[in-house]
């Protein structure tokens, strides 16, 4: 009933799997990215807080004790702020790798390694009105907004408590001097990120486990759509079947032709027969003129039978041509030996010489 309503009940294919892929559709979690680029800007604040405050400090010092401030004509403004804006930028590049690290490492950690050409291609299906008030007011989006607003919630409650819980040390911040001050700050700050961060992970996490599970779900297929897919990439089993019958019949038609030709059937016993011909005046070595496996070698023992040829059973020369020789070659000269045997084992059965 459900592979006539077109209902998806099973798993999706490789196949379906791959292409999604290939069109950037894949479970990942912006929450989690958002956690570990937060997490790894607060280390990085951190880590290189007092160098950067250094770097900052001395441009500034350098600006405001610029004596060309005094004369805006001279040009000198122009490059204080370029001096200032080009420490500012070298001070916070330890931040701004750190976090592009980060986004690197959780693209890797969820999807792996993938560059989807096909995911940044314009697509004008997303500009339909009705798809995008789909997108905006449907349950999804709902159930997104409502999860947001959960989200917010509890970060703002973090917030709350850590700042709460820092009140102390921020009535402290008047008393001290210019840097130790600055350096508190910088303290709380990180403090309160490394905070978030940790809900955040929290969050992410689930949040990935379940974009998994509605990645999944959304990648199942009806058995009509796995019956589809088969029929594109291996071919519609009927025509395969067909074809089969047709190489069968063709193969049939030569070996009904070239068998009666042949001196000898070498056999193995049932599942290999190699139909050779010998004539000394237009041949250099004896040529395989017909082989076939299981119904066709029987199929060459019939014809050879009908047509009074001798059915000799050699199991190793049998396996030896059937392995080595095409059909229409000559044998091999390593084999010169064994075949002239058996050929003039049947010469005297048949009271003819071997030429």
């Amino acid at each position: 009933m459900a592979e006539d309503l077109g209902e998806r009940t099973e798993q999706a294919t490789p196949k379906r799997l791959r292409d999604a892929r290939e069109e950037g559709n894949v479970a990942k979690s912006t929450d989690l990215s958002s956690a570990l680029m937060l997490g790894a800007a607060a280390i990085a604040l951190w880590y290189f807080f007092g160098p950067m405050l250094d770097r900052l400090g001395r441009a500034m010092e350098r600006v405001l004790m610029e004596p060309g401030l005094r004369s805006v004509g001279e040009g000198t403004w122009q490059d204080s702020v370029e001096a200032v804006a080009l420490a500012s930028m070298v001070a916070l590049a330890p931040i701004a790798i750190a976090i592009w690290i980060a986004a690197v490492v959780s693209n890797i950690m969820q999807v792996g390694w993938m560059v989807t050409p096909k995911a940044i291609n314009p697509k004008f299906s997303k500009l339909n009105p009705i798809e995008g008030a789909k997108r905006i007011f449907g349950s999804r989006a709902l159930v997104k907004a409502a999860l947001d607003s959960l989200k917010v919630f509890l970060v703002v409650v973090v917030v709350a408590w850590t700042v709460h819980g820092m009140h102390e040390r921020v009535l402290l911040l008047p008393l001290m001097n210019i840097t130790a001050a600055l350096f508190s700050v910088g303290g709380l700050m990180v403090e309160l990120a490394l905070r978030v961060t940790a809900v955040l992970l929290l969050l992410g996490v689930i949040d990935f486990a379940w974009q998994k599970h509605r990645h999944a779900k959304d990648m199942m297929m009806s058995r009509q759509q796995i019956k589809d897919e088969f029929k594109q990439s291996e071919g519609d089993p009927e025509v395969k079947q067909r074809r089969l019958q047709f190489a069968r019949q063709i193969a049939q038609q030569r070996i009904a032709s070239a068998v009666p030709k042949a001196d000898v059937i070498v056999t193995n016993p049932e599942h290999l027969s190699v139909a050779i011909q010998w004539d000394a005046d237009t041949m250099h070595a004896p040529v395989v003129v017909a082989m076939g496996a299981d119904h066709l070698a029987l199929r060459i023992r019939q014809i050879a039978m009908k047509h009074g040829i001798p059915i000799l059973e050699r199991k190793p020369i049998a396996r030896a041509l059937y392995k080595q020789v095409s059909v229409g070659q000559e044998i091999p000269p390593d084999m010169y030996s064994a075949v002239a045997e058996v050929l003039a084992f049947v010469y005297r059965l048949e009271g003819r010489e071997a030429g």
